[in-house]
Order: C-alpha cells, then structure tokens, then sequence
C-alpha cells in the first residue's frame, strides 16, 4: 500500500492504556516525489572561518547535487547583510545547480551575525509558491549580533512568515542560541540538530538531506475511532512522512473501540484520506515496552518545555515521577 499503519497497545485494568502507533510508506515509484522548494541559508560570519565553513559548504554541494530535477531552490549566504544567489526560487537544472555551486565554493567568512534579516529573507522567497512543500535549510555557529537580535521578535517574525514552510536549523559549535532555533523548529514542525567542534557537518547535513529529498505525504493528520480518547500524543505535531522513513507516535488512551483509524495528507499536493482498522482494547498485557517509550517521550516533552520557557515547579515534580515509575534517567533523578 502507499502507506502502512501498525497499531501496538498495552493495558492493565487500574488505569489508562498506552499505544504505539507506527506509519511507513509503500514502494514510491520513480517520478513520483512531491515536487518541492528549498531553500538553503548558510552563515558566513567571521566565526565561521576555517573547518566549519569549509565542511558547510561541501554539505550544501552535496544538498544541490541532490535535488530533483522537479524542484526549485535558493542559496542565501548572510554575516552583516544576507546576499541571495537568484533572488528567487529557480529551477533546479543543470545550469542553475553549476551557477550554485560556482556560489557556494566562493564563499568567505567576514562580518556579524544577522539571522533576523536572513530568515525574513528566506521566507520571503515563498510568496507565489502555492502548495509545494518548503523546506528552509538553516546553517549557522552563533548568536544575533547584527540588526534585530531579540530572540522573541526574531520568533515571532518567523513564524508569521513561515507558513506551511518547515525551517530545518542546524546548530555548529558550542556558541548557538539553542533556544532561539528550537523555537523556530517546533513552531514550523521541523527538527533542530546541533554539531559539536568535533563532529562532521557534511556528514551530518548531508544525511539529514538525503531523507528529505523524497517526500510522501505532507501535513499528516490523525483522527481515531469513536469512542476513543487520545491523550500526550508525541510528538504532538505530526511530522512530515518521506521516502525510507518511519513515523512514530506514541500516546495515552482511554474508552474502547473497534474502528477506523483515518490519516489524512496532501500527496502530490493533493488531499488524500487513508483508512486502517485498529482495536483499542479494555485490557492487553503484551508490549510491555511500550509505557516506558511514552514516558520517555513525555519526560522529553517535559524538559523541552522547561528549557525553553524556563522552570517551574509543577513540570519539574511530573518529571521526576515520571522518571521514578519508568525508569527513566533525568537531570532532576539519579
């Protein structure tokens, strides 16, 4: 099938049931990936200077090689200001691809840290677009320092701008606004991924890239059968399917039910519903792995939550409870 849905469950009768859901897609025939816009933004900054400029630019080489012939993209290089290549999203062809790359390898590190200027810019590219998939690929190794540098605003302004683009950043070195990224990522339902001094950035880059260059159903939607309520869902935030990839949910349930399970996403740009059959049981002793992985998830939810926006008492003591009854290790338990 073009998807596949495998439901798991665990249950005991004193208290809610956990699941497990997982989603695979089928075989995708060649020719039929969803055609999509990407857009690359790297950091050129003085900080940059040395291995990791040199490493980010042969992993954005290897991100244009591999788009497909379908697609369209942009290359942004920004430090004081943000230079655009075409200031606009062109045609992946080989005479775009070769004026890309000649781009990429000239590049030198110099001048601040304008993120603020560089995102609006980015996301700018995306008026016109329609309903093709956007991906921003977001490179860089610090802080704001140049323009608007308050982190909120900086948010907020993403945000709005983004859309149903997904703004994929990848974080190098040890100087990174962390709170600033993962807050763009989780408020356009993307990834954040952080390459410490030692670790290669191509590799890393490249790999991320070479997943999201097919994808399969786009925007996926959940809805469970009737008499079902399901709670903590993570992620919450259904993430994107693409070709050689899995997606799993895990999440709390309560009620009974025999039915259907109904996902629902745009495929090629179109709206399309699939349909599987699932039993949500009052009582199920297998799978006895599965409320330790919710809570995993849950206590990882929680300690996002606490990084991001802060401590609180009440998060805290859910997480430590957590860890206690499941076992899993904390910054707050042994």
């Amino acid at each position: 099938a073009e998807i596949g849905i495998s439901l798991l469950t665990h249950r005991t009768a004193d208290e809610e049931g956990f699941f497990l859901l997982l989603a695979s897609p089928g075989e995708v025939k060649p020719g039929k990936s969803i055609p999509k816009d990407v857009i690359f933004v790297l950091d050129t900054s003085g900080s940059m200077a040395g291995a990791k400029l040199d490493q980010a630019k042969k992993a954005l080489l290897f991100c244009v090689a591999n788009l497909n012939e379908s697609d369209r993209f942009e290359v942004l290089r920004f430090s004081t200001e943000v230079e655009p290549l075409f200031d606009r999203l062109a045609e992946a062809g080989q005479d775009n691809r070769a004026r890309a790359e000649k781009f990429i390898k000239d590049l030198k590190p110099t001048g601040g840290t304008a993120i603020d200027d560089a995102l609006g810019k980015a996301l700018g590219l995306r008026s016109g677009a329609g309903d093709r998939p956007c991906a921003v690929i977001f490179l860089t190794d610090g802080r704001p320092t140049v323009g608007n540098t308050e982190e909120s605003q900086i948010v907020d302004r993403a945000l709005k701008a983004a859309g149903a683009a997904r703004v994929f950043c990848f974080g190098i070195g040890t100087d990174v606004n962390t709170h600033l990224l993962d807050k763009i990522t989780e408020g356009t339902r993307a990834a954040s991924q952080y390459v410490l001094p030692e670790e290669d950035i191509e590799v890393k880059v490249s790999a991320f890239f070479a997943k999201i260059r097919e994808p399969v159903l786009a925007n996926p939607r959940l809805k469970f059968p009737e008499g079902v309520r399901v709670t903590q869902l993570y992620p919450a935030a259904l993430p994107d399917l693409f070709k050689g990839e899995q997606l799993v949910a895990a999440g709390r349930y309560s009620g009974t039910a025999s039915g259907e399970i109904v996902l629902d996403g745009a495929v090629q740009g179109e709206r399309r519903v699939f349909e599987f059959k699932a039993d949500f049981p009052a009582s199920s002793s297998g799978h006895g792995f599965i409320p330790r992985l919710w809570a995993t998830r849950r206590v990882g939810y929680l300690l996002d939550e606490l990084r991001l926006r802060g401590e609180s008492k009440e998060l805290k003591d859910e997480v430590v409870e957590l860890a206690r009854k499941y076992g899993v290790v904390t910054p707050y338990t042994a």
